[in-house]
Order: C-alpha cells, then sequence, then structure tokens
C-alpha cells in the first residue's frame, strides 16, 4: 500500500512495511507535522479536512464483504449431488413425462436450499450483530478549536488529545505528554502498561512494543495525558494490517471436504452403473423411454439427497445446544472439528483465571494467619463477606491494623455491592475484599476514620501513605490525634521499618526478624504472588507544610499479603477431563514464567518431566527442534504474536488437531492458523472474533471443555446417520443394478423362464424411502444421547476421517446384506404370487423400508449390539421408527397415496415374508459386527 503526502513542493513517497514503520518513531515531530501539512497548534482546517477524508477514507477497518441472502441461496445448488437430482428431475418431467417423479424431486432440493439458507443467513446475523453499533468519538483540534467528531472522520495529520481512560482512535505521533501510560495488550500481548514519551527514538529497527513515542488505535490510555498527531488511519494502522491478514477466505473443514469428495465419486459411479444398466436394456429389448426411466430411478437411488438436510440440521441443534451452555459457533461445518480436538492452547489471564487479584496468603507480622488459609481452601470466591469478625482474631492487634490499613489506605471503593463490583486498581479491590471477609465495611471504616492527608502510590516511590483521624473513642494513652497507614513493596516498607508488633506490644525489629520478613516475601514471589508490606505509626498532629514524606521513617511493621488471579473454580475438573481424554492443555500467555508455572502446576496442567519455556528460547529454536521438543511442553510464557503462530503450526505437524484461545488484535493470525480459533467473547475484540471459529460469552475455559464435548456428541452422530444413509444407499443401487443387469439370468437359473424383468423401484418410491423412512430415523441419530463414557475416549492425532476406508468397507458389505432380503423378496414373489408387478414392487419397497428402519438400531452404540439394554433409550429414534411404519402402511393403505406411489394393497402372507426379509438381515449385520468389535482393541476412534 502506497501513500503520498505533499507539502508545498515536498512530494514523499511512504510505503506501509517496516520501512515506514520505522519513519515516524525515528522522526522528530516538526518533521512529522511538515511531512502531514499539520499545524501542531491548530490543527487541520476543516477544508483540508474533507479533502484528506477523500483523499485516504474513512478511519475504520474495511470488512470482507458478507454474502447477499440471494447469493447464500444460490450456493446451496453448488453441489455434485444436486446437480445429478436436477438432471433428473429434467429426465423426469420434460423427457419421460413423470411429473409426479420431477416435482418430488425438486420439492426435496427446496426443502434442503431452504435448510442450508436459514443456517447461514442466521450466522452471517449473528456475526454482524457481534460488532459494536456506534462509532467511537475522538476530541481532535481544528482551526484551533476543540471539538468531538466521530473517530471514523479522522485523518492524518488531524490533532487529537486523550486522557486516561480513552481508546486511542488512530496510529498517532506523541507531541507532548503528562505521566502518559497506554494498555497495548490486544496489540503486543504485554499485559503491563507502557509508558510513553514524545521524544525521538534514534534507533530505527525496534519492535512494535518499543516505540514508546507512537500511540496505536485500539488500544487505551491508562494513565495521563497527551497531545499527539495522527499519522494512520483506517487499513493504514498496526490493526489494519493485522485484520487484512485475516480477511481471507475460509478453507473447507475435513467433513466438508469428506462429503464434496465422496459426493463427487458417488455421482460418477452413479453415473457409470446408470449407463451400464441403460445400454444392458437396450440391448435386451427394452424401450429407450423405458430404461431411461430405470437409469432415472437408479441415479436417484445412489444419491443420499437427504443428507445435506440432515447434516445441517443435525450441526444446527449442536450449534444450539452450545450456544446456551456460552460457546457461540460462527461456522456451522467447524463444529465437527470441535470434536478430534487433541490440543487445546489457552490464555491464561480471565480463561484459566478469574482476571482479578484475590488475597491468597497473610502474614501477621512474622505468622502466617492459619484462619485465612483454612478460609482460602474452603471459598472459592473473593467476595464472600462476614466469613470472619475481628472479635474473633483472638486480639491479634497486627492483624487488626493490617486489615484496617488495607481499607483505609485505599483509593477503590464499591461501586455495586450486591453484585460485588468495586471499581479502582485491582490489587486494592482484592484489599476491599479481604477487609469484606473480615465483615469490615469500607464506607463504615472511612467515617469514623476521615482521611487527613495522603501521598499517592508513585511507581518510583512503590509505596501509599495516608493519614487518618483517630476518633476520641479509640485514642490510646498517648493521646495520638492521627494515625499514618502505609502499604507498598515489601523491600521498600521494611527500610522504613524500625519496629513491630509481637505478642500485643510494639518492639524494635531484629535482624533475624528482618531475615523471616525477607524469606516470606521470597517464598510468596516464587508462588507467583504479588505482595505487599503494611505499615503504621501514631501521630500526635499533621505534618507541618503537609509533607507526608517526612514522616515515611521509623514505622511499625504490621504484616504481608500474598495476592494472585486466582484460578476459576471449574477450570480444575475441566483440566482433569482433558487429561482423561488425552487432549494436551498447553498455556500460553504473556506473562511472566514464574507466574505461569504456579498456575500451571495449581491447576495441574504442569506436569513432572513437562518443561517452561519463554518467547526467547522458542525463538532460538529452529523448526525441526521445536517440532521434537513440542510434546513435552507444556508452558509457553512471554510470548509474541509470531510465537503462537510458530506453536500452532509446530502442533499441526505433530497431527495434532488444535484449538487457540484469543482475545487481542494481536492473536487474530494465531487463531485463523488453529484448526479451532476460539475467541473472548466479553473481552475480545472483534479482528480476534472475525478471526475466530467459536466465541465464548463467558471467557471461560471450562466452557471450550464442555464444546469439546458437544463436538465429540456432534461427530459421533454425524458418523452415524452418514454412515447409516450410505449403507441404505447402498442396498438400493444394488437391488437395481443386479435386479436390471442380471435379474433375467438369474431367475432363470432359478426357474428356467425367460422374459422376467420389471423394475422393484420406481423414483418416486426411492425418494420417499431415503427423505421420509431414511430421513427421519437418519435426523434422530443426529440427536442421539451422549454415551456415558464419551470424554474418556482417547484423542488420537488427527481423527480418523467419517468416510474412511475402513467405514466403507463397513457400508459396503452391509449395504449387500441388506440387499439380500429384498432380492429375496424380488425372485421369490412372481414364483409364490404369480404376475403382479406392481404387488412385487409393493413387497420389494416395503422389505427394504423396514429393513433400513430396523437397521437404524445398529448404529446407536458402536461397540454394542442391538440387545443392549439401552437400545431404546433414544426416544425421538423409536418415534422415528414407528412414525416411518406408520406411513408406509398409510402409503400402502390409503388409496389416494397408493396412486401417487404406484403402490398395491398387502395381506398377511405378504407381510410375513416381509417381516422374515426384513429382521434376518439386520440381525445377521449384528451378528457380524460383534464379531468385529470384539477383534478390535478396546477405546473410541479419535
Amino acid at each position: 500500500m502506497i501513500f503520498y503526502l505533499k507539502t508545498g513542493e515536498l512530494k514523499i513517497e511512504v510505503k506501509y512495511n517496516n520501512e515506514q514503520e520505522t519513519l515516524w518513531h525515528n522522526t522528530a515531530v516538526g518533521d512529522v507535522s511538515e511531512l502531514l501539512g499539520a499545524d501542531l497548534e491548530k490543527g487541520l482546517s476543516e477544508k483540508s479536512a474533507r479533502a484528506k477524508l477523500e483523499k485516504y477514507g474513512p478511519n475504520q477497518l474495511e470488512e470482507k464483504k458478507g454474502r447477499t441472502p440471494f447469493k447464500i441461496f444460490i450456493s446451496q445448488f453448488n453441489d455434485f449431488m444436486i446437480w445429478i437430482l436436477i438432471a433428473a428431475a429434467f429426465i423426469s418431467g420434460i423427457i419421460i413425462r413423470e411429473i409426479t417423479d420431477a416435482i418430488v424431486i425438486l420439492i426435496i432440493l427446496v426443502i434442503n436450499s431452504v435448510l442450508g439458507f436459514v443456517q447461514e443467513f442466521r450466522a452471517e446475523r449473528a456475526l454482524h450483530a457481534l460488532k459494536e453499533l456506534a462509532s467511537p468519538g475522538a476530541l481532535v483540534i481544528r482551526v484551533g478549536r476543540e471539538k468531538n467528531i466521530y473517530s471514523k472522520e479522522l485523518v492524518p495529520g488531524d490533532i487529537i488529545k486523550l486522557s486516561a481512560g480513552d481508546l486511542v482512535p488512530a496510529d498517532s505521533r506523541i507531541i507532548s505528554q503528562v505521566n502518559l501510560q497506554a494498555d497495548e495488550a490486544i496489540l503486543t500481548g504485554e499485559s503491563l502498561p507502557v509508558s510513553k514519551v514524545s521524544a525521538i527514538i534514534i534507533k530505527k529497527l525496534i519492535p512494535l512494543g518499543d516505540k514508546k513515542n507512537l500511540l496505536f488505535g485500539g488500544t487505551t490510555i491508562v494513565k495521563g495525558r497527551c497531545r499527539a498527531v495522527v499519522i494512520g488511519t483506517g487499513q493504514n494502522t498496526e490493526i489494519g494490517r493485522i485484520a487484512s491478514m485475516v480477511q481471507e477466505e475460509d478453507g473447507m473443514t475435513p467433513l466438508q471436504v469428506e462429503l464434496k469428495t465422496v459426493s463427487r465419486r458417488i455421482g460418477i459411479i452413479c453415473l457409470v452403473v446408470s449407463a451400464v444398466v441403460f445400454g444392458s436394456g437396450i440391448l435386451k429389448g427394452n424401450s429407450v423411454a423405458q430404461m431411461l426411466l430405470v437409469a432415472v430411478a437408479l441415479a436417484v437411488a445412489a444419491i443420499p439427497e437427504g443428507l445435506p438436510a440432515i447434516v445441517t440440521v443435525s450441526l444446527a441443534l449442536g450449534v444450539q445446544r452450545m450456544a446456551k451452555n456460552n460457546a457461540i459457533v460462527r461456522k456451522l461445518s467447524s463444529v465437527e472439528t470441535l470434536g478430534g480436538v487433541s490440543v487445546i492452547c489457552t490464555d491464561k489471564t480471565g480463561t484459566l483465571t478469574q482476571n482479578k487479584m484475590m488475597v491468597r496468603k497473610i502474614y501477621s507480622g512474622l505468622e502466617p494467619v492459619s484462619d485465612f488459609d483454612e478460609y482460602i481452601k474452603k471459598s472459592s470466591k473473593s467476595c464472600e463477606r462476614n466469613y470472619f469478625d475481628l472479635k474473633d482474631i483472638d486480639g491479634d492487634m497486627a492483624l487488626e491494623l493490617l486489615l484496617k490499613n488495607s481499607v483505609l489506605c485505599n483509593d477503590a471503593y464499591y461501586i455495586d455491592r450486591e453484585n460485588c463490583d468495586i471499581t479502582g486498581d485491582p490489587t486494592e479491590a482484592a484489599l476491599i475484599e479481604l477487609a469484606d471477609s473480615y465483615s469490615l465495611d469500607k464506607e463504615t471504616l472511612e467515617r469514623k476514620h476521615s482521611r487527613e492527608m495522603e501521598e499517592p502510590f508513585d511507581s518510583i516511590r512503590k509505596m501509599m501513605t495516608t493519614i487518618n483521624l483517630i476518633p476520641e473513642s479509640e485514642r490510646k494513652d498517648n493521646n495520638s490525634e492521627y494515625i499514618l497507614f502505609s502499604k507498598g513493596a515489601p523491600e521498600v516498607i521494611i527500610e522504613k521499618c524500625t519496629r513491630m508488633i509481637r505478642g500485643g506490644e510494639i518492639v524494635d525489629i531484629t535482624g533475624d526478624d528482618r531475615n523471616i520478613i525477607n524469606k516470606n516475601n521470597s517464598l510468596l514471589a516464587e508462588r507467583a504472588m504479588r505482595n505487599l508490606a503494611f505499615a503504621f505509626k501514631y501521630m500526635e498532629s499533621l505534618p507541618e507544610e503537609k509533607n507526608i514524606k517526612k514522616e515515611e521513617e521509623e514505622l511499625v511493621y504490621l504484616g504481608m499479603v500474598g495476592m494472585i488471579d486466582p484460578p476459576r473454580p471449574e477450570v480444575y475438573a475441566a483440566i482433569q477431563k482433558c487429561k482423561k481424554a488425552n487432549i494436551k492443555v498447553v498455556m500460553v500467555t504473556g506473562d511472566h514464567r514464574i507466574t505461569a508455572a504456579a498456575i500451571g502446576k495449581e491447576l495441574g496442567i504442569l506436569d513432572a518431566g513437562e518443561r517452561v519455556i519463554d518467547g526467547i528460547e522458542l525463538d532460538r529454536m529452529s523448526e525441526e527442534e521445536l517440532e521434537l521438543q513440542i510434546e513435552d511442553i507444556s508452558i509457553f510464557a512471554r510470548v509474541s504474536p509470531s510465537n503462537k503462530v510458530t506453536i500452532v503450526g509446530a502442533l499441526k505437524k505433530k497431527q495434532h488437531i488444535v484449538a487457540m484461545t484469543g482475545d487481542g488484535i494481536n492473536d487474530a493470525p494465531s487463531l485463523k492458523k488453529a484448526d479451532i480459533g476460539i475467541a473472548m467473547g466479553i473481552v475480545g475484540t472483534d479482528v480476534s472474533k472475525e478471526a475466530s471459529d467459536m466465541i465464548l460469552t463467558d471467557d471461560n475455559f471450562a466452557t471450550i471443555v464442555k464444546a469439546v464435548k458437544q463436538g465429540r456428541v456432534i461427530y459421533d452422530n454425524l458418523k452415524k446417520f452418514i454412515l447409516f444413509l450410505l449403507s441404505c444407499n447402498i442396498s438400493e443401487v444394488l437391488i437395481m443394478f443386479v435386479s436390471i443387469v442380471v435379474g433375467d439370468y438369474i431367475f432363470y437359473m432359478l426357474t428356467g423362464q425367460r422374459g422376467f424383468l420389471y423394475i422393484p423401484l420406481l423414483p418416486v418410491q426411492i425418494l420417499w424411502m431415503n427423505l421420509i423412512t431414511d430421513g427421519l430415523p437418519a435426523m434422530a441419530l443426529g440427536i442421539d444421547p451422549p454415551e456415558n463414557n464419551i470424554m474418556d475416549r482417547k484423542a488420537a492425532k488427527r481423527k480418523e476421517p467419517i468416510l474412511s476406508s475402513r467405514r466403507l468397507l463397513t457400508v459396503a458389505w452391509q449395504g449387500f446384506i441388506m440387499t439380500l432380503g429384498a432380492l429375496f423378496v424380488y425372485f421369490s414373489a412372481p414364483i409364490l404370487f404369480g404376475n403382479n408387478p406392481h404387488i412385487f414392487q409393493t413387497m420389494v419397497f416395503t422389505t427394504l423400508v423396514i429393513t433400513q428402519l430396523l437397521h437404524t438400531y445398529n448404529f446407536r452404540f458402536e461397540d454394542k449390539g442391538i440387545f443392549s439394554k439401552y437400545i431404546f433409550g433414544n426416544k425421538y429414534l423409536n418415534l422415528a421408527v414407528l412414525v416411518s411404519i406408520l406411513l408406509q402402511i398409510a402409503i400402502i393403505y390409503i388409496p389416494w397415496l397408493q396412486k401417487v406411489f404406484e403402490m398395491e394393497r398387502l395381506g398377511t402372507n405378504h407381510w410375513l415374508i416381509i417381516i422374515a426379509c426384513s429382521v434376518i438381515p439386520v440381525m445377521l449385520i449384528n451378528f457380524i459386527n460383534e464379531i468385529i468389535y470384539k477383534r478390535q482393541k478396546s477405546g473410541g476412534s479419535y
């Protein structure tokens, strides 16, 4: 992408690549303004802004154009099976004048297309609804005046003003700043705010995160204020470049590829078989019109035209169930991939953890508070009020003052007490919740101990101090009117302390005491906790000249707390489920390796013998080294966006099916590369959601495990009804092929009579069988209840395709056995019941229908027979089979349906033969299945 910047006679070509990225941070502010034609004091004129807006376009990301409803509907017909059915309808209706057949075929096509259209259209609408409806605003200086405009109206050269809490609307070069810090986590993955400067940065080739005189669109100002000049808008921003990377056409999922390949193969085989049958019939003296009818019937029999509709319905129902469990699947076709996931790469903060600080350890003086340790073990809530009472702490003066310190020397406060919603620094919010557990109310305490003076927390001092009033009722013998509370980094606080509380008395600190305090600090740090120490002293009066810093000496040490972003309670069980299912969980985080390792050990992600590596180590590895070691690494810490892509690639090369979580713009490439990209619905950016396959509305790891389970259920059910339908269609093809091509020869060998030939199944009968009698049970198989051990099965690296060679062979022999009963009826009926082709067709048709309906129960359990006590556990399947049988009886005995389907009434003798020829093949298939399963190793097929 190239654009030109003109200033008078100056014309500069700027390319949006690494060379351009170096330009802005390596250029003085005055030169930047000259290049952009900007006045640093007055800003752009309205005329200049309009001209630039017309030239560069609005400051918003270009979206990949969605498909129109018409295109979505038309795409439903872009399938080889559908094309053959359209040809069949054309031949039936136009050439051989079988209007009923043509109408039924077209109705089926429309039903399939409408089902597919509705689901895809809903998916498009749902994605659109996830996007923000309003454009954020920006404070801009134009013609020397400040004004608020929509950020999409910003152009290069605009002067903007930003302060704490503002969203940066576009890439900008800082002109001036005061204590400016920006949260760039969504772009760089760095969890801590970045301090910004306005000075030129001399070094040219530096990482994005080190360009501290630039602000990037989509990031947030967390502290301070600034003035900046816009240097890039829309697609010409760091966010825009990443967005462009992910706006590519999506590839096909394994199931789509399988179905597409099988559809083509079935279509080709169908055409070849139909041609053989057609030619064979002509050579035997049959009319062209009659053989065209036979060829059409055979073509229809070969194609599982109900399959697309049932796949769509099954996936849609699965998606709805997932949505109720906080997992929104953006693409129906990617649902089945979830079932085969063998590695979940997950972020830590907010996904495995609660994304909030919580006190996990308290030291009162030198000793741990054992009661609080027991409370932490029992309670997973960080906002459980009134668990303790100050009366119950056995006169622990140090602990009582520490708790009061944590409340009074604190700027956080409740905005919604009932929902435990606290505003303020996360660390201070954790202290408010700690006090709550000891029945200390901040508002009540502050009324009694009003804050008279304060020295706010400073990143250089690493401490905060307040001076609070002591009410007369609580003043000690020394008549102190005020109490000073300090909290901060332990190494800072302890240096300012000369005394401590021991046994309810204030005594001098010894060298041994300091050693114990430092040891406690180190122990908590090793467990990845953030530590705060607390101190106080009594004061008779307020300091002169309001200089608190002079009073921060000779303090009394109270104790220390350790806090951490705690794991979500439900994640522990979810990790164990993954282990049982042989699904490896890998933590991929931007946090420090010590923090990541501590959480990993606690959750059970990091086991003995497994490794933790950081981004620097990863960058030093070659692709070959990473592939050799990847399966021994459970935690990747301090990773960059490119590292995430590398990790996914290495796992996929080891034949894993990889799920990757992400929330930032920087996560989009790795989400796109993973087999299943999972975006966070609460904190996730639009770009990450656009790149994902699934969105978690609760940002919870446990939801991923539930989705994987549901994916396995859906995969199981897809496998059941796809194999069921194909085996049924093979039986229909075989009955047609054998009867037409060699039927007369077989009949001659059996009876010595020649001239025998009748069509066993008419096209309309086959369509009825495929869509109604096959369709209803297949749909019921699509919602079959999960087996109890579904999450106990071991996940394999790249699961066996649904239509593997082994399964296709199974489909073939099962279809052949089902055909035997119908063939027996086909050849025996003329001998037993005389010359009545309509009776013969009705018997063959009904035999095949009943056989197929009973055959559905062979698919309920892959490793159990039809005599299992749970065989009738799917009430929908039982109902579908019953309804299908009643429908079959209806077309046999209701006169107007008899006419449509060219049926004849059947008597008792007919039914006895039909039932025998239906039950025996199903029993034989069950018997062979049991022999095969006993020889196979135990375990699933994932």
